[in-house]
């Protein structure tokens, strides 16, 4: 979603929160009302029962009828408003919601595209023994820490991503349900959830409901427990090679000989032996996350799809049943 949606669905969001607090209002003012008429109207039940004058019951009288039409007054408003808020919801934050998914489509498909592209060039990648020993202790631990600080940041950054979307999508779709009002199970004494196809609810309904469902299906803890992972081994990578250099360091500040210098030629090729294989581990570990993130965007993709279509399927249903109703054909 562009910038200018995104604006235009904060707004709506605002304004439809504007209209349910002046709703809660109007019915919480309105509760006092509805218990001063029923305590009049018992009054007058009384003064009847007790034959008072009729000066009396009429003042009474007058008092209940003012207070019913208060009451008419107070339902009529409900009624405005609730009409209001399920104009903005159908008129105007459901076709903000559908451009965000048909959005989420379009980045899920380029996403989807890059991830497989990265994860072919990083499972094809060979790397020599070579390969290793061109590149300097400097240069590698340089290399390592720039790649651990992207990896943290992106894992902290996608952690963020799913918890705000998810958030928000089971936002909506609570107070959705909260809109309605549920059948209970007799048999356990507890309210079912609404199913918005069996009851033929406007298709915002079936969108967030499937939008929450689906978005609990993600394999996100599969993918953010790869990232982790990568995070650890490079960490463990860096702190190994760190110990090394120290102790090679340590090795030269001493007096050399001949038979220390055959010993440190051993070192070094102990340690390319080692480094070569730390890279295998990295490049092992690397593949499993590129793999985990073209699942995840696949997965993210084929959700948006479905959402896209189901609503499209629910959007029809439901104007074919409205028109049925209102005999328009």
């Amino acid at each position: 979603m562009d910038q200018d949606a995104g604006g235009s669905n904060s707004c709506t969001l605002e304004r439809l929160y504007a209209w349910e607090k002046k709703l809660y209002d109007e019915v919480k003012a309105s509760e006092s009302i509805r218990k001063e008429y029923d305590r009049k109207c018992e009054q007058l039940r009384h003064q009847s029962a007790k034959d008072e004058s009729t000066r009396v019951i009429d003042k009474t009288r007058s008092v209940v009828r003012d207070l019913h039409s208060r009451i008419i007054v107070a339902i009529y408003s409900f009624d405005t408003i609730s009409k209001q808020i399920e104009r903005v919801r159908d008129e105007e934050l459901l076709p903000q919601l559908l451009e965000l998914n048909q959005g989420l489509v379009k980045m899920w498909r380029a996403m989807l595209e890059c991830h497989h592209a990265q994860f072919i060039t990083i499972s094809l990648a060979y790397h020599s023994r070579s390969s290793t020993r061109t590149i300097e202790a400097d240069a590698r631990r340089e290399i390592l820490a720039q790649l651990l600080e992207e990896f943290k940041c992106f894992g902290l950054s996608f952690d963020n991503w799913i918890n705000s979307h998810t958030s928000y999508v089971e936002s909506l779709n609570g107070w959705l349900q909260n809109c309605v009002l549920q059948p209970s199970d007799r048999s356990k004494n507890r309210r079912r959830p609404l199913s918005p196809r069996r009851v033929l609810a406007p298709p915002i309904f079936v969108l967030c409901r499937d939008w929450s469902s689906g978005i609990k299906a993600l394999p996100a803890d599969d993918l953010s427990r790869a990232i982790k992972v990568f995070v650890s081994e490079l960490c463990r990578v860096m702190k190994q090679q760190e110990d090394k250099e120290l102790q090679e360091k340590q090795n030269l500040s001493g007096e050399l000989n001949n038979e220390e210098t055959k010993s440190n030629n051993n070192t070094i090729e102990d340690t390319s032996e080692d480094d070569y294989a730390d890279l295998c581990c990295i490049h092992e570990s690397l593949t499993k996350v590129l793999s985990q993130m073209t699942k995840f965007s696949e997965a993210s993709l084929k959700m948006s799809e479905d959402v896209k279509q189901k609503s499209q399927a629910a959007q029809a249903a439901y104007h074919n049943c409205k028109s049925v109703r209102t005999g328009r054909f």
